[in-house]
């Protein structure tokens, strides 16, 4: 099939350089998911449990022990980030995203050379990574939803419950940024290598929410950290990585805020009597579907701000978004 293109006029930029059409597609997919909500807020609100209702039962909730759930998703998101950048270069091996490809019938022998590569072929071998761990999270979603709605209902059993939604963030999050990993790597940007980390971690932030700031502002702060660090993110002679450079404390700070609200969202589905136990499952996969949305697009936009320049895609998503938002 013959690719079109053609250019597109920015106000205040000037003529883009010549844009592919799959590419045009992308900008245009990435404005959509910003717009809408994510897979976990349309399984609550479709289930009859919208956001805001859902995000008042820690606070409205008889039982103390309740109240203190945020308190432990927060922490359990901070410590997860810890682990994602002591063990990302365990997380995704190279060789197997290689071979992926070259299972595809394209022919590299680089990660490097995947960045030169069309979107539209990139995209099918991120998305060979989207049900990789569907059947586990569906399935301990659902256990820990049963046992967190016996606790509520069990004398002194509620003291189980930060423990059980603790695991569940715990779960959740390794496989998360196994997950991103996946996804990095098979963009270009290999878990492999440390200098990658920043993005990485950045392209764990929603930024379907109220506005379209978060893909920008994290990769800010990943860029920062970048620059900061260089080549010495990581102390690679003892094995461990470095957690003193401001950017990239700033960085994990941002992630955990942001990150932080929308697990609690998921977790407080599972204080709900019966509907936790019933949907527990369905809301951990639609959290991986919408962290596979989230590196996604984070990916593709680096990879297209290379291309065509930050600007331009920048002020192309930005219009689009904003079209979006008028339509709606």
């Amino acid at each position: 099939m013959r690719t079109q293109c053609k250019f597109i006029e920015i106000e205040g930029v000037g003529k883009l350089k010549s844009l592919e059409e799959y590419d045009e597609f992308i900008i245009d997919e990435i404005a959509r998911h910003i717009v809408e909500p994510n897979p976990v807020q349309l399984l609550l609100e479709l289930a009859g449990k919208p956001i805001a209702k859902v995000m008042e039962i820690a606070s409205n909730s008889k039982f103390p022990i309740i109240k203190e759930v945020n308190t432990v998703i927060m922490s359990g998101v901070g410590k997860a980030l810890e682990t994602t950048i002591k063990a990302a270069t365990n997380l995704c091996s190279e060789k197997e995203v290689i071979k992926e490809y070259n299972s595809r019938n394209i022919d590299i022998s680089r990660i490097e050379e995947i960045k030169y590569l069309g979107l539209e072929q990139i995209d099918k071998v991120a998305d060979s990574y989207d049900l990789s761990n569907a059947i586990f999270l569906g399935l301990e979603g659902a256990l820990l939803g049963v046992a967190t709605t016996l606790a509520e209902g069990i004398p002194f059993a509620q003291l189980l419950i930060p423990t059980l939604v603790m695991t569940d963030v715990s779960s959740s999050m390794v496989l998360l940024s196994r997950h991103v990993c996946q996804i990095a790597t098979s963009y270009g940007y290999s878990s492999e290598k440390l200098i990658n980390l920043p993005h990485i971690l950045a392209a764990m932030v929603p930024i379907n929410d109220t506005s379209d700031e978060g893909y920008f502002a994290a990769k800010v702060f990943a860029v920062d950290a970048i620059r900061a660090g260089g080549e010495y993110i990581a102390k690679q002679a003892a094995g461990t990585f470095t957690m003193d450079i401001p950017a990239l404390v700033k960085l994990i700070g941002y992630i955990t805020e942001r990150l932080g609200l929308q697990i609690t969202q998921k977790e407080l589905g599972l204080l709900v009597p019966i509907a936790g136990a019933i949907l527990n499952g369905g809301v951990n996969v639609a959290f991986q579907q919408t962290g596979h949305i989230i590196a996604k697009d984070y990916f593709r936009l680096l990879i297209l701000e290379n291309r065509y320049g930050s600007e331009e895609i920048q002020q192309l998503i930005y219009d689009k978004t904003h079209e979006k938002r008028k339509k709606a």
